[in-house]
């Protein structure tokens, strides 16, 4: 059987600076809080952990958030847990997707004129 090929997908979250009380031990300043994943809105309900680690699926480094995410299809709130990694190395957020799960639509220059008319 053969292994499925992941890819990484980068993601342009809205992210929160964490003040010293909210980090606790957790080693990242800031956290993703928001994304778009193709024409998904996908919300970071809450993180779960982080910590640094090593993508060994599609290579980068840096900060690993486990957290809860929600986004809704045809009105209905799907909840999942899901990674989104931090490299601090060359600045990028991404995700580790499955090759066959890459969204169809996806282009970086809609993931970015999404961001920006959420924060219109």
């Amino acid at each position: 059987m053969m292994e499925e090929k992941f890819v990484k997908v980068p993601v342009f979250p809205l992210t929160k600076y964490m003040t010293t009380s909210e980090r606790g031990q957790m080693p990242a300043p800031m956290k993703p809080v928001s994304f778009y994943f193709g024409q998904d809105y996908v919300q970071v309900d809450e993180v779960l952990d982080c910590e640094r680690g090593v993508s060994r699926k599609v290579g980068g480094m840096g900060f690993r958030f486990v957290c809860s995410v929600s986004r809704f299809i045809d009105s209905r709130r799907i909840s999942k847990q899901s990674v989104i990694w931090f490299d601090d190395f060359v600045q990028e957020w991404f995700v580790e997707v499955p090759e066959s799960r890459v969204p169809v639509d996806w282009d970086t220059a809609t993931q970015i004129s999404n961001i920006d008319d959420s924060c219109s």
